[in-house]
Parts: structure tokens; sequence; C-alpha cells
């Protein structure tokens, strides 16, 4: 077995027994060992066959800086779980974990816990571990409000015990090849989750979902309000007749390959028809008739279609011809920066609770939270102010309107703009990024200073911008650790 090792990993977290280490951050480092076969990349010299190591590192400090937990026995652990998660080809990982400043009254130069742990399968071949796993899952429907059908089913998938939906792909209509003319078209879509529910109880839940859906599985080819089937899980392969893992035809079907492609260019489906999905998609796209293409893009942004007054199922038809052209793309993970301002007495609690429901959006994972900071008004109350980075699979209306509906559900007490987003420049009426007065707003970009100081805004760096805007004397921090309920320093 081969080894790829990452040494130093460090962040900050709130780990430890004592009540002050639940509140205060302190340093803890990482050394991850992971173990895995690099015969192929080291044939091919092709980044798709090895592990990302960055990837590994960014796991390994979203850990650390997540959820408190007492033992760092117990943080270990998670990381481990993190990193198998990252990539099923690494079968064992040692996780050394180390808390210089742990309190210890006497002296010392660390304190460290090391495990190591295997990757686990049960008979079946299926992951048994109960760590996190990856899983993707295609949508479709050709019956009722599809679009709102799908939709639901996206949140619903997202709420399930240990789920977390990662990845929604574009939306794409598919013609009802091999059924009665006249069959109605079907929409389809492929989200991404990670989950700690193992492959046959995520089933059972993808099943009770479609039930509720009044969906029957009475006929094999039949409309349906709702379908939903498990792609790939892991890379798991199996022939269990109750679930075959990858799905035994998804490598035949251009509305399961194209949205999943767009969603991720580098997805790979395994089995013995696999391949990179991107190339099987492009495959039947080229194999396809020119003028009736297999799949047609109807929405990228269709998460937020319901607010956006795009009716149900309905949009303009663009055939798409490659994968790139059908994804454009969209779906991609981006980075993004959003304001929060509120001149509510309330306003920490506000913005929290804000912080909370723009994670919990399927695709969204915050990143940074800068300092809370106070602004002063010459004619008006004063406010708190703070910005927030998320990475997103959302686009940039569909994230917009999501922030109006959090809006409202705070009474519209709170105000959430979405300043940038990488690779988006937009000036429509429902959609401007970036935000055009940001600029000129101190309330802006102090605290995204505070939290990238190398952050820049049009190409200019938002230091300068601060140093320029003509209210820099009106804003002030009043606290650095306010995310955790902290005083003002």
């Amino acid at each position: 077995m081969d080894i790829i090792r990452l040494t130093g990993v460090r962040a900050n977290g709130t780990h430890g027994v004592l009540d002050f280490e639940h509140e205060r951050a302190q340093p803890f480092i990482v050394d991850a060992t992971l173990h895995l076969d690099l015969t192929r990349a080291g044939r091919t010299d092709a980044l798709g066959d090895t592990v990302d190591y960055g990837k590994v590192a960014k796991a390994i400090v979203d850990v650390i800086e997540g959820d408190h937990v007492d033992l760092i026995e117990k943080l270990a652990q998670d990381i481990a779980d993190r990193v198998f998660a990252v990539d099923t080809a690494i079968r064992e990982v040692e996780v050394t974990v180390h808390k210089p400043h742990a309190p210890i009254t006497v002296p010392f130069d660390d304190v460290a816990v090391t495990i190591d742990r295997t990757r686990e399968s049960d008979a079946d071949g299926q992951d048994a571990s109960d760590g996190i796993h990856r899983a993707v899952i295609a949508l479709g429907g050709n019956q009722g409000d599809i679009a709102s059908t799908l939709r639901d089913a996206v949140r619903r998938i997202d709420a399930l015990d240990g789920t977390q939906v990662i990845g929604v792909s574009p939306l794409y209509r598919t013609a009802a090849w091999g059924m009665p003319d006249g069959t109605p078209d079907f929409l389809n879509a492929v989200v991404e989750v990670t989950t700690t529910l193992p492959a046959s109880r995520l089933l059972r839940e993808l099943l009770r979902i479609e039930a509720d859906h009044g969906r029957t599985r009475d006929t094999h080819w039949s409309n349906r309000t709702l379908d939903l089937d498990i792609i790939d899980f892991d890379g798991v392969e199996s022939d269990d007749p109750d679930l075959t893992l990858p799905h035994p035809r998804a490598w035949q079907r251009a509305f399961v390959l194209v949205p999943w492609a767009a969603l991720d260019p580098k997805a790979d489906l395994p089995g013995m028809h696999g391949g990179p999905v991107r190339e099987l998609a492009e495959g039947l796209l080229a194999e396809s008739d020119p003028d009736r293409p297999p799949v047609t893009l109807v929405s990228k942004d269709w998460m937020g279609a319901e607010s956006a007054g795009m009716p149900a199922g309905a949009s303009e038809l663009r055939p798409s011809r490659t994968v790139a052209d059908a994804g454009d793309g969209a779906m991609i993970s981006s980075r993004a920066v959003i304001s929060m301002d509120s001149t509510s007495t309330d306003a920490e609690r506000l913005f929290r609770e804000a912080i909370v429901a723009i994670d919990g959006l399927p695709g969204n994972q915050v990143e940074g939270i800068s300092p809370l900071y106070h602004v002063s008004n010459f004619d008006g109350p004063d406010a708190m102010s703070a910005v927030i980075q998320i990475e997103t699979r959302l686009g940039a209306r569909a994230l917009i309107s999501a922030l109006g509906t959090i809006e409202q559900s705070h009474g519209n007490a709170i105000d959430l703009d979405l300043v940038d987003m990488d690779g988006v420049e937009s000036d429509e009426p429902d959609c401007r990024v970036p935000w055009p007065t940001a600029r000129e707003h101190a309330s802006v970009l102090a605290p995204w200073m505070d939290m990238d100081p190398n952050a820049t805004l049009g190409g200019d760096p938002v230091s300068f911008l601060l140093a320029m805007a003509p209210d820099a004397a009106r804003v002030g921090i009043l606290s650095d650790n306010w995310i955790l309920g902290g005083a003002p320093r």
C-alpha cells in the first residue's frame, strides 16, 4: 500500500473539556497519513488517478473549525471519518492531533493523540463504517408540478438525518423515450450528498419521499410524479438485487450523465461500463440525432425558480450538444461573499440565525465569518454589520433569492446582500453582482478585510477601497468572537 503524508495542518478550534475551551479558540495541529494504491497515478500522471491532498487538508481544517468536542480522541475520529469521505481510494488513515496549548499545569512541549482507522466493508462490499459517505442521486418526474416536486425532494433529502446536499445540477428536459406518443416529457437533475446513513437506509428514505409524492412502482416503464435513484455510493460495486451499485443503467442514460457531468466535470462512474462521466455523456450526445438531442437544458438556477417566477417545468429550451454547453460551468462550487446589516438591538442573534440558514441551503457551506462591527449613522439608528464567505453551488440569482427569503423570515429586520461571487458579473435588476455600492461602504469593507486581508473587489484590494471609503471613520469593531456568544473585546 502506498502513502500520502500531510504534516502540520493547522487551524483554531474550540475543543476541550473545560468551560473556557468551549468559547476560546486555540490552535490544533494535525498530521495525516493516507494509505492507498498509487500505481495508476504513477503511470498516467493524471490528477484524477490520485487523491487531491488539498481537499484532504481542507477537510481537516473544516473539522477543527467545526462543532465543539470535549476529547481530542473524538476530534481525531471525526477527522478520520471526514478524510475517508474525501475519496473512496483511501483505504486506511492514521491521524495525529496535537494540542500544544492544552491546559496542563506542568511544563510540556506537546500533547498528541494518534489513531489508525481502516475503511471497512460489509459482505456486499458497501462501506460499513460509521463515517461520512458520498452519494449521487438522480431525480426525475413527468407528472404534476414537476419542478416544484423536484425542489421539495432536494429539500427533503437535505433534511434526512446525517445528510447534507452539497451539489445540485442544472435542470434538464428529457423526452419520454420508449413510452406511448403524447407521454409528457420528464424533468431531470442530479444531486450529490454526504451522509452518515448506510446505502440501504438511504434508499429506504428516498422511497419514502417518493411515496409521499404519490409515486407507485407498479410498472417499470410508466409515468411518475417522482423518481429518486442512487447512482453511486462511495464508488462501491455491488450486485445486491435490492440496490445494485453503481446504478446498472446509468452509463446508458444521458438524463443522468449530462446533469452529473455539469455538476462535477471530474466525476467517475465505477463499474464495468464506467469511466469519466463527462466522456460518457459527450459520447451519448455525439451519437444522438442533432435535431433531437436526448436532453435539453431548462434552467441552471432552478432551485430558486419559484421565487424567480419560472413556471413549473417551463423555460426556453436550448439544445445541449456538449457537456460544456449543457452546464455552462453552472453549479460548480464558487466562492461568494455576503454582507449582513441590521439596526435591530437583537442584531447579533439575527446574524447567527441567518448564518445557520445560509449554511443550511443545499450546496452551501460557510467558510469564513468576520468580526462584528458597529456602524454609526448620523441620520438614523446605529447598526451592526458583519460579512461571511461561503462556498456555494447555487447560481447568483438563486442565492440572492434565497437571501431574500431568509430576510423575510426575520421580518426584514436584517439586510443580506451578495457582495461578490467568483466569475460572476451581472447588472440585471434582480441580480447585480458585484454589489454596486459595496466599494463605498466601510460597513462591508472593514469586516471583509478583517476576515480576509488579501480580498479584492473588482480587481482592487479591499484594503485600498476601505482607506478611500467616505464613511471609514464611522465603523468600529465590536467583537471578534461574537459568533460564540462572547462579550465584545
